[in-house]
């Protein structure tokens, strides 16, 4: 029969070999916890930085268009500026949401244009403000704002969701 020493030997053995099985499955829980919150954080930090670049080239389109500031118009720069957002964030971005920001940029520049386009036919600001006639360009312009308007909801409940914490 096997002793009393050896048995006792062998409990202790089996039993330091389960404990640190599971101390060591318990640090792999917390370091991919960790992982993930720190992965979190850099998901909403990158959503707030596009979000914040999307709304200042519209806000600068915006202002320009209204005159108060036409050296603010959104050109090249400021859309490239926010390309390369999106390339710097894209590991913490989906695809969708980068093609949704993308496609965000590219209608405030074609409304722009447009509404550039128009108001060179018509150079008279008083035109521009009173007129009842529409530029040709109008259905393009406002299809284009559609789009736009979808894209801002869809960007904004992403963004939300994401610092709620409903989606990852």
């Amino acid at each position: 029969m096997v002793s009393d020493t050896i048995a006792v030997g062998i409990l202790t053995f089996v039993g330091t070999g389960l404990a640190t099985v599971a101390g060591l499955w318990q640090w792999q829980r917390a370091q991919a916890r960790d992982t993930r919150a720190i992965f979190r954080a850099q998901r909403v930090e990158a959503l707030r930085e596009v979000w914040e670049a999307l709304s200042a080239l519209e806000e600068a389109q915006r202002t320009s268009i209204a005159g108060r500031d036409p050296s603010a118009a959104p050109g090249a720069s400021r859309v490239t500026q926010v390309n390369l957002l999106l390339l710097r964030r894209s590991p913490f971005l989906r695809p969708e949401e980068q093609e949704w920001a993308q496609a965000f940029a590219q209608h405030v520049i074609e409304i722009d244009t447009l509404i550039r386009a128009a108001q060179d036919d018509h150079p008279d600001q008083a035109w521009w403000d009173n007129s009842r006639a529409l530029p040709a360009s109008t259905h393009v312009a406002a299809a284009a704002a559609h789009q736009l308007s979808i894209l801002r909801t869809k960007l904004s409940k992403r963004y939300a969701a994401v610092v709620r914490g409903d989606s990852e």
